[in-house]
């Protein structure tokens, strides 16, 4: 059921990685000219510093640490029987409110995977 996400490292977190990467070099850029050229203020260097530290470490944060709640919620979706799946739906309002009972039900589950226990479910019990 979850063979779309089995990959860790997919292309849109690669996609990601590498844009948030460069954004982190750019302003790391316009920080050093701004400090080399001697025009600039104090806040405007360290500005454009903090917004590299921000960048480059949201991208390191993602490459090395994204994949955890990605796994963790697999293994919580894996545990999750159907008889609780169905008594979300039944206690529920909607799909969006059988969604969210999982995921409150389940600390840690995330909501695609919920969404697609909910489907899944939804599509066995038609």
């Amino acid at each position: 059921m979850f063979e779309h996400l089995s990959r860790p490292r997919g292309g849109a977190m690669i996609a990601y990685v590498v844009a948030t990467a460069a954004g982190g070099v750019g302003a790391l850029v316009i920080a050093v000219v701004l400090l080399l050229s001697g025009s600039a203020s104090a806040v405007d260097v360290l500005l454009w510093a903090a917004m590299a530290v921000l960048l480059l470490g949201a991208a390191a944060h993602r490459w090395w640490l994204g994949g955890r709640n990605e796994e963790r919620s697999r293994r919580i979706a894996a545990a999750i029987r159907p008889e609780q799946v169905a008594a979300a739906i039944r206690g529920s309002s909607g799909e969006i409110d059988a969604v969210r009972r999982l995921r409150v039900s389940h600390p840690g589950l995330g909501l695609r995977h919920a969404y697609d226990l909910y489907q899944h479910y939804a599509r066995e019990h038609r």
